[in-house]
């Protein structure tokens, strides 16, 4: 479920959090790579951005609807607007045979072009739209490293409810003259 008070980082948690069922052998985190802390590389490590939002209005005033709350006598409006989210997704591996690769790399990215092709609507809310795969470089500041950045955007409804209250009687100031 989106937090719509901050879709951004809500998206981002919800997608790392997917990509964890389906990539269970790989390290997968929103942190950037920590030279320190990370070498040598155990297994292969998806890093997700935080993200850049791009905002587009919808309809007339953002108007979504509005409904009742009969509990608590409110009208609630709703509006919204369609927000594009676009992550950078880092793959990195060692060079060693033994992780795979470069090689360990496309296959990660054909799997992600599958899964945000094919699966584009499988999260509540959410929507992959696109997926463009980067290059496979040696990280240059790393030499045993393979390094590749592909960006993803995604989609969703951004929304925001108002509530007024509902005035249930009308009670004359003064009488009527007639």
């Amino acid at each position: 479920m989106i937090d719509h008070n901050s879709p951004v980082i809500s998206c981002r948690d919800d997608l790392i959090a997917f990509l964890k069922t389906r990539f269970d052998y790989l390290d997968i985190r929103e942190s950037y790579i920590n030279v320190d802390q990370d070498f040598p590389l155990k297994k292969t490590l998806i890093t997700v951005s935080k993200g850049k939002p791009i905002v587009k209005n919808i309809g007339f005033d953002n108007y979504l609807g509005e409904s009742y709350d009969e509990i608590n006598e409110e009208i609630i409006e709703t509006k919204g607007k369609e927000l594009s989210i676009f992550y950078d997704l880092h793959i990195w591996n060692n060079k060693s045979p033994k992780f795979g690769g470069e090689k360990e790399i496309e296959r990660i990215q054909e799997q992600l072009q599958s899964i945000f092709e094919f699966e584009s609507d499988v999260l509540d809310d959410i929507t992959f739209f696109s997926f463009k795969e980067g290059d496979i470089v040696e990280d240059p500041f790393k030499e045993e490293l393979f390094h590749s950045r592909c960006r993803l955007e995604v989609r969703i409804l951004w929304k925001r409810e108002f509530k007024y209250e509902v005035i249930n009687e009308i009670i004359p100031h003064a009488d009527l003259l007639e």
